[in-house]
């Protein structure tokens, strides 16, 4: 029988798991930190996914984990990787597997993975444990209560079966149409005569209608009743109402004069007069008869008088403007009370001083590192200022938090450049807002990132950014 692969996966010496050829392993075979994966190797410098075997050529390589240890064997030597390179077997870090040699790879110090190529086995059972396997493989026989309800639910379907049958053929109530189809079309085509009265257009609203004499016997009952009588409604009316129509008579349309008035409303409060009141008593009085001011009488039984102001709401006011144009004039739009709102894109607190601390940090040759900038330097810097830059972050919930105690109704950016002591104390800290906030808002940021301490080893200098609202 041919062979096939077989790996055994060992974690400090004790066996964990096998994979075969044709089940575990097909075309290939991934381990790695992934909790999806078959196989998991608990490392922290492990990757999350590692593509262990892989076939190639009709043939099985295997990728060799980088810093793993590889030792292999063949009829019981030991082979070296001068051997393997020689032979074409080790490129790189591929290695292939051939069915007459088997080793090992060392991941780490408690990972190890066994490879070599075995004969498919098949467990035999033992006396003892087919006996296991016979008594455990059945179901158990059921006990009373199992049997009283199994019997309860097959009763209870079977009678509703029953009942579902005996309502469908003997108790479903017969619906049937008050009407057939035939009927009830024939009653849709029946025509019904309608007889509408006709009115002549000369009628008008002085003139006396007709009286129309009453049906006699012999007239058809489905017929509608024939109106006769020399009035406008009669067929005398209409057929005198219809002589002097010419349908071929031609004419041309009456010219139309077309004239825009304007109409005005006003209103009068009671007791005025038409054309104003005299002012006779004392203080200033209008002129009589020009209605301009009140008077000293009042007549509450006068009439309200309408006048025309069309006049008035058709024309503005007659008022003279001014040519020249003023100069040496400058406008301020201030919103609230703006001595209160701390400049923006200037640093908050004594400048002088941060610009002196800021000089004696570049003149000894700490530079000051950006958020952005992080990624371009070189390994231990970049270790130092990504742990900082994540003590920054957890500790910006503070300025969120004074954000919403003091009620900011605007978004507010700061740019914030940290001078930090071997201690891990702020030295000193320069505060520029990104826009124009309260004074007090602007210092409370402040006062919060002077307070803060971080867990580092040396004199650092950073910058970033921290946003709200």
């Amino acid at each position: 029988m041919a062979k096939i692969l077989s790996l055994r996966l060992n974690y400090k010496g004790k066996f964990l798991d096998y994979a075969k050829e044709g089940k575990e392993i097909k075309k290939n075979f991934i381990i790695g930190q992934n909790k999806y994966l078959q196989w998991q190797i608990l490392e922290p410098s492990f990757p999350d996914k590692h593509q262990l075997i892989k076939q190639k050529g009709g043939e099985f390589v295997m990728q060799l984990v980088p810093g793993s240890e590889l030792s292999c064997e063949k009829d019981g030597n030991p082979l070296d990787l001068s051997y393997l390179k020689q032979h074409n077997l080790l490129s790189g870090n591929e290695l292939v597997l051939k069915k007459d040699i088997k080793g090992t790879m060392t991941i780490s110090q408690d990972w190890s993975v066994d490879f070599d190529f075995r004969e498919p086995w098949v467990a035999v059972l033992t006396a003892e444990e087919r006996a296991i396997v016979a008594q455990y493989a059945r179901r158990s026989a059921p006990d009373a209560v199992s049997r009283f309800n199994r019997t309860v639910i097959w009763i209870v379907l079977l009678l509703a079966i029953a009942f579902l049958m005996l309502f469908d053929l003997a108790l479903k109530p017969e619906y049937a149409l008050e009407e057939t189809i035939q009927q009830r079309m024939q009653s849709i085509q029946t025509a019904q005569r309608i007889t509408p009265e006709l009115v002549s257009p000369s009628v008008s609203a002085a003139e006396p209608l007709g009286e129309a004499p009453e049906p006699t016997e012999t007239a058809d009952a489905t017929d509608a009743p024939a109106t006769t009588g020399t009035g406008p409604r009669g067929s005398a009316g209409l057929t005198s109402a219809l002589q002097g129509f010419d349908a071929a008579a031609t004419g041309t349309a009456p010219a139309l004069t077309i004239a825009t008035v304007t109409e005005g409303f006003t209103a009068s409060r009671p007791g005025s007069s038409p054309g104003g009141v005299a002012g006779t008593g004392p203080g200033p009085a209008g002129s009589p008869g020009t209605g301009t001011s009140a008077g000293s009488s009042y007549n509450p039984a006068a009439t309200p008088v309408f006048g025309d102001i069309g006049s008035v709401v058709t024309s503005g006011p007659q008022t003279g403007g001014y040519s020249v144009r003023p100069e040496g004039a400058s406008g301020v739009h201030v919103t609230g009370d703006a001595s209160t709102l701390a400049p923006s894109g200037q640093s908050w607190g004594d400048v002088t001083e941060q610009q002196r601390i800021a000089a004696d940090f570049a003149r000894r040759g700490i530079s000051t590192v950006s958020e952005g900038s992080i990624t371009a330097l070189d390994e231990d810097t970049r270790t130092r200022y990504t742990s900082l830059r994540e003590q920054i972050q957890s500790r910006q919930s503070q300025i969120e938090h004074a954000y919403r105690e003091m009620q900011i109704r605007q978004s507010v950016s700061f740019t914030i450049t940290l001078f930090i002591r071997a201690d891990g104390t702020v030295r000193e800290s320069q505060v520029v807002p990104n826009g124009s906030y309260p004074e007090a808002f602007v210092s409370r940021v402040k006062s919060i990132v002077d307070a803060w301490t971080f867990n580092v080893r040396e004199e650092m200098a950073y910058q970033f950014r921290v946003r709200a609202g």
